[in-house]
């Protein structure tokens, strides 16, 4: 009844594990979600930082982050783009502090000036067990060993662990290491997570058994998603997350259409 997706990224992925029914929505009707303004601000925040790094090291300095900030919104549109979210839970102003404090927490999680990148926003093609896989990196570094280490800005909150648990918390950045072990036979030591907001850390060493879960997850939510598009039967994953759900706000998820 439906065509699967000709690839799969990890975010599709955990899309449809927390509701296949919001995955057929988005990936199969292409009834996508409008910009929303929490996705803008990490946007924005990767987008600077991500020229920042490409500074060299002894520019990369709060001066050097505030000129590139600057230079970002003005001549990119961003003041254009968030006034025109259909929600905006504050002004420009409060999107532009918010932003600026993220990427200013970076200071307290590492030093600009001693950190070098070898890789940002690195397009990964990956075939995993069978799965074709699509996505992009934030960040890798190549250790002393030659292994690498890859790691992912977030502007969000910390995941509840009661709600999310480790493995949940790692997997984008798990099938990333599994992508590139079988992309480019490059083998992962050390995942991060940098909370930007709450300026903390996260790591994860990569073993055997983690890659092995991750790479169960890939192949079993493929075999899901194919099963739902040849039966047309994509399950509505009703929890108080529908809340803050775009389609049932508009009226079209079966869940609660007409309620």
């Amino acid at each position: 009844m439906y065509t699967p997706p000709d690839y799969l990224s990890p975010s599709s992925i955990g899309l449809f594990r927390d509701c296949p029914q919001k995955f057929k929505l988005s990936y199969l009707d292409k009834i996508k979600e409008p910009p929303a303004w929490h996705l803008y601000l990490g946007s924005f925040v990767h987008e600077v930082l991500e020229y920042l790094y490409k500074e060299d090291a002894q520019n990369r300095t709060p001066e050097t982050l505030k000129a590139i900030a600057a230079d970002r919104w003005t001549n990119h549109e961003w003041a254009t783009k968030v006034e025109a979210l259909e929600e905006k839970p504050g002004t420009l102003l409060d999107f532009k502090r918010a932003a600026f404090e993220s990427m200013s927490n970076l200071w307290a999680l590492e030093d600009p000036l001693e950190t070098e990148l070898d890789g940002m926003e690195h397009e990964v093609l990956a075939t995993v067990e069978g799965v074709a896989m699509k996505g992009y990196i934030d960040r890798f570094i190549f250790t002393d060993d030659g292994s690498v280490v890859i790691s992912d800005y977030k502007t969000g909150k910390i995941p509840n662990p009661r709600f999310k648990s480790e493995d949940d918390k790692f997997f984008q950045l798990l099938a990333y290491a599994l992508m590139l072990e079988a992309s480019d036979q490059e083998s992962t030591s050390r995942l991060e997570l940098l909370y930007l907001t709450q300026k903390e850390k996260h790591d994860l060493t990569v073993t055997p058994v983690k890659l092995n879960i991750a790479r169960g997850v890939i192949v079993e939510t493929r075999e899901n998603i194919e099963t739902s598009c040849a039966t047309g039967e994509f399950h509505c994953n009703v929890t108080n997350l529908c809340n803050w759900c775009h389609y049932k706000k508009i009226d079209i998820c079966p869940a609660h259409k007409g309620k």
